[in-house]
């Protein structure tokens, strides 16, 4: 198996970051659509977590979570 190659450019463009308090505590639901508007431009889970400052172990919760969701509704 060949190693996969990796860019360096991310994948992403730049895009406007909203500033935050993090030290408040965020709605669960904002940041979802957070990460499933950067998941459909084509972000990385890093690249979500990097921008959003969020888990790695949470984005990819929920990403998992909605292939899982699709693959109960569709049946594939």
């Amino acid at each position: 198996m060949s190693p996969r190659r990796v860019s360096a450019e991310p994948s992403v463009d730049t895009l406007e970051v909203k500033t935050t308090d993090l030290k408040q505590v965020r709605k669960w639901a904002d940041v979802a659509k957070e990460i499933q508007v950067l998941r459909e431009k084509g972000a990385t889970v890093p690249e979500i977590c990097e921008q959003l400052q969020v888990s790695y172990v949470l984005v990819n919760q929920l990403i998992l979570q909605s292939y899982k969701v699709v693959y109960i509704v569709t049946g594939k």
